[in-house]
């Protein structure tokens, strides 16, 4: 099987008490670390990624478009109502092409994610299946007791577009829905048996709808859900992260 060369954060699962295959399932880990969130008019997807011990929240840029370098103010849904959430900076990766935007927390893992770093050996393989997991129409997903789980989509990978390595494109067959923006394309690593993180969903490639007129194909200006789900690869967000950590902080 041939691997892609996509660099992605390998997370090893604790597993719900399911008798599963591993690769069968959407471990715990990822649906607790998704969440609801919204920012102005917009609301989207995030999920929490951890680095040196300090919780960084990652989501779509354009989601959170306008947001201040500094200081800026989210909301999560939590407990059935939207509830601030202040953070520290909002990061960008260096390539504006890229939309994803992370935003340092003061929030510590007291058990640190089980991220391996980043090993060009494993990767996803061109045809597997893959899952995505966001909060469409308005935050659909799974709720129970306060607790809050995005909804789960599965595709399949299906290409890549690494011209630029400084915004690498994942494009996946499967029907994405407005409110997957900002989360997680997750995938199960056969080489390393474990789960990683892939990517960030961008939303899906457009198309234009036609109309039959006299036994004729016609574009029409309505556009549609192609089918396609595009994503940018989970190494631009840590390496931003990492970058940032390099940065001298204001005293």
């Amino acid at each position: 099987m041939r691997k892609l060369t996509v660099v992605a954060v390998a997370v090893w699962i604790s597993l719900v008490p399911l008798v599963v295959r591993a690769q069968d399932a959407v471990p715990g880990e990822i649906l607790s670390r998704t969440l609801y969130i919204s920012f102005g008019n917009e609301a989207g997807t995030a999920f929490k990624v951890d680095y040196q011990g300090k919780i960084y929240l990652v989501t779509a840029r354009h989601v959170v478009a306008g947001a201040p370098d500094i200081n800026a103010t989210i909301r999560i849904w939590q407990q059935d109502q939207w509830k601030d959430y202040h953070t520290v900076r909002t990061i960008h990766p260096s390539s504006p092409e890229v939309d994803i935007a992370v935003f340092e927390t003061d929030e510590k893992v007291s058990t640190p994610y089980e991220i391996v770093s980043y090993d060009p050996k494993g990767g996803v393989t061109f045809g597997q299946q893959v899952w995505f997991l966001g909060f469409p129409f308005g935050g659909l997903g799974t709720r129970a007791q306060n607790v809050s789980f995005p909804f789960i989509k599965r595709g399949t990978m299906s290409a890549i577009d690494s011209k630029n390595l400084d915004a690498v494109v994942l494009y996946i067959d499967g029907f994405n829905n407005p409110g997957f923006s900002g989360g997680p394309i997750v995938y199960w690593d056969f080489s390393k048996h474990a789960y990683e993180l892939l990517g960030v969903v961008q939303g899906y490639k457009e198309d234009t709808a036609k109309v039959l007129v006299n036994g004729v194909h016609m574009d029409t200006r309505l556009l549609v859900n192609s089918g396609i789900l595009v994503g940018y690869s989970i190494h631009h967000a840590m390496k931003a992260i990492e970058d940032s950590e390099k940065e001298p902080r204001a005293r």
